[in-house]
């Protein structure tokens, strides 16, 4: 599933789309640190844990916000619970098996050769 989060941001990234940035995880899987900690170090960023990582927040906040910055809300109702650093001896470790998924995916046909060459330029 990491892998595929990976695969997610190397394509927005592709596109176009801006990556960087906090990423705060939410919902069930937020509550399993070994599982947080695998996405820090699979994604080579750190992760945000916030003190309350229920799906739910996120419609409050939307609501809250009426008409203003979801942005504003968001500082207001989010407090970090903790943040997980990925550990710098495990990101290589992942560059090869991530790849050999990528291609694996390229050569059934379901992801563009040009994610491939992407993803590769990433994870060097």
């Amino acid at each position: 599933m990491a892998f595929i989060e990976r695969l997610c941001f190397d394509y927005l990234d592709l596109l176009g789309a801006p990556v960087s940035g906090d990423l705060r995880l939410t919902s069930g899987a937020a509550r399993n640190r070994y599982w947080c900690q695998l996405r820090a170090d699979i994604l080579g960023r750190p992760v945000y844990l916030p003190e309350n990582a229920e799906a739910a927040l996120g419609m409050a906040m939307l609501a809250a916000s009426m008409g203003g910055r979801v942005s504003d809300v968001a500082k207001q109702m989010v407090r970090i619970r903790e943040v997980i650093d990925p550990r710098p001896d495990r990101i290589a470790r992942f560059h090869e098996p991530y790849l050999r998924l990528v291609e694996e995916l390229a050569c059934r046909g379901w992801v563009l050769p040009a994610l491939v060459e992407h993803a590769r330029r990433r994870a060097a």
